[in-house]
């Protein structure tokens, strides 16, 4: 993914996002909240498209939508010259609603109601991805009843294994996905079905993917399921769709291990050849769908909190003996903001606004405000410490790098506490409100209290 070093700069002490002061903004706007950089969004999406039409012309970029869906930044992906993947019929009213035609939406997931696939028909988007033989049936049963017929995609469990975290692997077993024993009898019902149209065949290896072995791996297995399922069929497809994956360095440096899925050094370049290489010497005539989601999203935005709190504990040992000292800050943001953090121990670099260019030399314990022991940050370097400057204390600002993804979408009111508002710094340099912070107001809006009165 683009990296420049003017995205995060120092000034005058503080950390800067695109020139804009984030302490400044932060004693402006009431912590914690999200920054996100239009500039940056769009060398993303340009970096994706050109890496990969230079390997295949006939490549399309949906963007995974599920990463980011605010209608801000879906506005900036699709200007900038990609398509989009939604998971939901929120997310299919939300791309429509900011311009995306039916014809650069696919809709993928594993559960999709009735209600989500007649939408989807009625507008006509490019493709359902299908999960299953019991949902082509279904399918077809709504496409028979809104009158219109479907373009359909099924989803083939590869059956790749990928080194990432067990929750982002999806093309080895789980829950994603038809068994790729069952391709051909997939596209053979497909093609049997008055209401639907085969017109492509899915897959996706998971997230984070820090290696190009496992997309090696699935395109040599895509290729030979196309073959068995345009003979099942009885037709040519028109696209094969690889899903996304593709892996941002959270941590500098390369990979400890084949599980580390938090380094990487694999590029856009290299991603690309591994999945369009082997495609372009069998089946140049395919058209090459990908969905990168976290790549194009995750680098884009910081969080930015505040601490609310600094104390000292002694650590003891097994006898109760003190055998040290621990320094630790609580920020005003928790997973309540930053769900990754403890859903799947995900790691998001920090940095001490309120002290840059000061060196971060002194450990501390960083935790959030919910009342939940679980609620502690990863600490740097496979330590439960994050490193800051020695002063840092309450009133300090802390940022969280690579936030831009899964962040908005997986916050929760847990503790009531609001959910946090968003801004971005667009192409003129100016801060921009793109989600409005929650209220108490709102936090009881959905609440109701039959019985007890007005």
């Amino acid at each position: 993914m683009p990296t420049d070093d003017a995205f995060l700069t120092a000034r005058d002490g503080h950390l800067c996002l695109d020139d804009v002061d984030l302490v400044e903004l932060a004693d402006r706007v009431e912590t914690p909240f999200y920054v996100y950089s239009e500039r940056r969004l769009r060398d993303n999406v340009a970096a994706v498209l050109g890496a990969f039409a230079a390997r295949h012309p006939r490549s399309e970029v949906f963007y995974a939508s599920k990463a980011c869906s605010n209608l801000w930044f879906l506005s900036v992906v699709r200007d900038a010259g990609a398509n989009v993947e939604v998971n939901s019929g929120g997310e299919l009213e939300k791309a429509l609603r900011v311009g995306f035609e039916p014809q650069q939406i696919v809709f993928n997931g594993v559960a999709k109601t009735r209600a989500e696939i007649a939408a989807a028909v009625r507008v006509g988007v490019r493709a359902l991805l299908v999960d299953s033989l019991f949902e082509l049936h279904r399918i077809a049963e709504v496409a028979a009843e809104v009158g219109r017929p479907a373009a359909v995609a099924p989803r083939i469990d590869v059956h790749v294994p990928t080194a990432t975290h067990p929750g982002l692997e999806t093309a080895h077993g789980g829950k994603a996905g038809i068994d790729r024993d069952d391709t051909a009898e997939a596209f053979g019902r497909a093609a049997a079905e008055p209401w639907l149209e085969p017109v492509g065949l899915h897959l996706h290896v998971g997230s984070q993917i820090t290696s190009v072995r496992p997309y090696r791996e699935a395109l040599t297995a895509a290729l030979e399921l196309v073959a068995e399922a345009e003979a099942a069929a009885g037709v040519r497809l028109q696209f094969l769709d690889a899903g996304g994956g593709f892996a941002v360095p959270f941590v500098e440096g390369a990979p400890h291990d084949a599980g580390d899925y938090f380094r990487s050094q694999v590029s856009l370049d290299e991603y690309a050849a591994a999945v369009c290489d082997e495609l372009v010497a069998r089946r140049p005539d395919l058209a090459l769908f990908v969905e990168p989601g976290r790549s194009i999203a995750a680098t884009t935005g910081v969080l930015v909190t505040r601490v609310e709190n600094e104390k000292t504990k002694r650590v003891r040992d097994a006898a109760g003996h003190v055998v040290g000292e621990e320094l630790w800050l609580t920020i005003d943001a928790g997973f309540n903001t930053l769900l990754e953090h403890t859903n799947y121990a995900w790691y998001f670099r920090s940095l001490a606004a309120s002290r840059a260019g000061e060196p971060a030399d002194t450990p501390f314990r960083l935790a959030g405000p919910l009342c939940d022991g679980g609620d502690v940050f990863l600490g740097d370097d496979g330590t439960p410490y994050r490193l800051f400057p020695a002063g840092t204390g309450a009133g300090d600002v802390i940022v969280f790098r690579d936030a831009g993804g899964y962040t908005l979408e997986m916050m929760s009111e847990y503790n009531a506490r609001p959910r946090a508002g968003a801004y971005a710094v667009n192409l003129a340099g100016d801060v921009v409100e793109i989600r409005r912070r929650q209220t108490s107001t709102d936090l009881c809006a959905f609440d109701l209290t039959p019985g007890c009165g007005p």
